[in-house]
């Protein structure tokens, strides 16, 4: 699952905690049925953020041929419905070195105002 957007593309990951969310609930409340199980978020926007589910389609997939749809529910999602905490870091440089997910920094500094 790669995330695009529209112009500028920058590669980047994301980390999420879920573990108080419940997708089965949220399955419900989006009238997903059988047909389609959850198993993924889209976050898209930055004033206004729109959530989609990332789903495998029950019916149509098969063992040969899993078929991945992006559903966008009646239901308006926030992003706290579908996540608790979130960190996303692009790297800005198009620099292939700094696209490693292991690679992080050693220290946090904060940079005081110039009195």
């Amino acid at each position: 699952m790669k995330p695009s957007v529209q112009y500028n593309d920058r590669i980047g990951h994301a980390s999420a905690d879920i573990a108080g969310i419940n997708y089965n609930q949220i399955a419900e409340l989006c009238n997903l049925g059988k047909r389609y199980t959850i198993i993924g978020i889209s976050l898209y926007g930055t004033d206004k953020v729109n959530v989609s589910l990332l789903c495998k389609d029950n019916e149509e997939s098969t063992n040969q041929n899993e078929v991945l749809v992006t559903v966008f529910p009646t239901v308006e999602l926030s992003v706290s419905d579908v996540i608790e905490r979130l960190n996303v870091t692009i790297n800005i440089t198009n620099n292939s070195t700094y696209d490693n997910p292991k690679l992080g920094t050693i220290r946090e500094v904060t940079i005081e105002e110039n009195e």
